[in-house]
């Protein structure tokens, strides 16, 4: 095989690591949004975390907005891609009904690294921990980044998986029609 084909297979290989995301094999299983049946609700797992002041929020407080959550990890190299046209998502919808949350999948052991990611990349999104990765487990996010935006009732109703150039105009035209509804 000639250097030119090796270098073009590499190159494939690569952009598809780049835009499918980092992690498992198959993304889709286990996910909620589509295991769903006509007849089934495709409500959100329900999950806590505390906010700055100690008292414990819980994902279905937030009915009646459109949250947008993205799993990630700083080791990521697409999550680390993502994160600016998060923070644009966050800027955009900031004062409007929808509310932004960082899912880290970081270890425990690395929450200092988590932090100072955090402040690096000018994340101002709500950002919480999901070290031992129950809540990714939950939503089927087997592989990050993973997107999920959940409707005013609290379903699911869109996912993505992996960077993408267009991400920012896919997902906030999304959001924009869940607004509207």
């Amino acid at each position: 095989m000639n250097k030119k084909i090796l270098l073009i297979m590499v190159i494939a290989l690569l952009a598809v690591g780049i835009f499918s995301g980092c992690g498992g094999n198959n993304p889709q299983k286990n996910n909620p949004a589509k295991n769903s049946t006509a007849e089934s609700t495709n409500l959100a797992p329900d999950f806590s975390w505390k906010d700055s002041s100690g008292k414990i929020v819980h994902l279905s407080d937030l009915r009646g907005k459109v949250v947008l959550l993205d799993f990630w990890a700083t080791w990521c190299g697409p999550c680390k891609m993502t994160i600016p046209h998060v923070e644009a998502l966050y800027e955009k919808y900031k004062d409007k009904d929808v509310v932004v949350i960082g899912i880290d999948l970081d270890t425990a052991a690395h929450r200092n690294d988590v932090i100072n990611f955090i402040k690096t990349h000018n994340m101002h999104y709500l950002v919480i921990s999901d070290a031992k990765g129950t809540v990714a487990s939950e939503y089927g996010a087997t592989s990050i980044p993973h997107f999920f935006i959940i409707d005013k009732k609290g379903e699911i109703a869109f996912t993505k998986i992996g960077y993408d150039p267009n991400m920012e105009k896919i997902i906030s035209d999304k959001i924009d029609e869940l607004l509207s509804q």
